[in-house]
């Protein structure tokens, strides 16, 4: 070992093993175990070469060396993350691992997770207000992260209520989502630029009573109604699911929003739902995602990823508190860094 591994391994050492008798234990995902050290560095070294996660050799007094990939505070954590590990990984049959006081082995051998550029995510939630609403305001809030969601305007009126509620929570960058979500026309509602900025400037006069922009417009962020489009001071993007030729039809009216003084944020990523609003894809399975996303660096924005997700997806029957507190949880596992959609900029 030289100079500076033998310094971070003894400093990781104490707070291990603080940390290991002061909990009853933690879980790890065991990826290679043999009685050869010089394996268990070829484990490291071939099988665990890219790791987000901290990887621990252990030895027992039977002289087992084993490979352990990150270590987690409940047995459901570590099953998430060997669910979804690269195909190399799962190749070694992992097995979780609890590691607790009464175990015998030593901490042979600490590597820290490798060092990754800076990770944004930007969490934002369209439709509100709605019933499922309530659960990402606490979960949220639970966290300690900042998040943005898109209101609109004909939500607040129906549920006032839970607008009212939302205001309070200082972490939520609430946000312009238009007043009819084009009623769900959406081509005939953006052949009519007039109609377009009329809509959203309604939506706005809701919400400007209430909060006003942090930003250099005037107004409060803007996302359209089944459109990812940006247009911002130095970004301007049009939805590629459209065809071009419906494109041209539309350009008049996101152009005319921006120069109205109207900031519009789209999405890197959507989290995906069936028609009654259950989410397709997992939690592990959006993080993968945006880790994808990053590291392609495929983003508008270098290192930051914004995700689109909606209210009705965090509803009681989709589990969403629970499936909402996984995502987070991932994501600061896996280093990323929350802001709301305002700091995007």
């Amino acid at each position: 070992m030289n100079k500076q591994f033998k310094i971070s391994y003894l400093i990781f050492f104490v707070i291990f093993t603080v940390n290991l008798f002061s909990n009853d234990s933690f879980y790890t995902i065991s990826v290679c175990s043999t009685s050869s050290y010089k394996d268990a560095i070829l484990c490291k070294d071939k099988v665990l070469n890219e790791h987000k996660f901290d990887i621990l050799i252990t030895k027992s007094k039977d002289t087992k060396y084993r490979t352990n990939y990150g270590f987690f505070n409940s047995y459901k954590e570590a099953k998430e993350i060997k669910k979804d590990l690269i195909y190399k990984i799962k190749k070694q049959k992992t097995f979780i691992l609890e590691i607790n006081k009464d175990i015998d082995f030593e901490v042979f051998e600490f590597y820290p997770k490798e060092s990754q550029r800076e990770k944004i995510a930007y969490l934002t939630f369209d439709d509100g207000p709605i019933t499922g609403t309530r659960n990402i305001l606490e979960v949220t809030q639970e966290e300690g992260i900042s998040v943005s969601m898109f209101f609109i305007g004909k939500h607040i009126e129906d549920f006032k209520k839970i607008y009212e509620d939302a205001l309070t929570y200082s972490n939520i960058t609430i946000a312009n989502h238009t007043y009819s979500h084009a009623n769900g026309k959406y081509a005939k509602f953006y052949s009519d630029a007039d109609l377009v900025v009329e809509d959203i400037k309604k939506a706005d006069f809701i919400l400007s009573q209430d909060r006003v922009s942090k930003i250099e417009s005037e107004f409060l962020p803007v996302r359209l109604a089944g459109r990812n489009v940006f247009r911002l001071p130095e970004i301007s993007k049009n939805d590629n699911a459209l065809a071009q030729e419906q494109v041209e039809k539309e350009l008049l009216a996101y152009d005319k929003i921006f120069e109205e003084g109207f900031y519009i944020y789209g999405w890197d990523l959507e989290w995906n739902y069936e028609a009654n609003g259950k989410p397709v894809q997992t939690p592990m399975e959006i993080v993968n995602k945006m880790e994808y996303i990053h590291e392609k660096n495929y983003t508008r924005v270098e290192n930051k990823v914004v995700l689109l997700m909606h209210d009705r997806m965090f509803a009681n029957q989709f589990n969403g508190k629970e499936n909402l507190q996984t995502l987070i949880t991932l994501l600061k596992n896996n280093g990323w860094k929350f802001e709301n959609i305002e700091q995007y900029l």
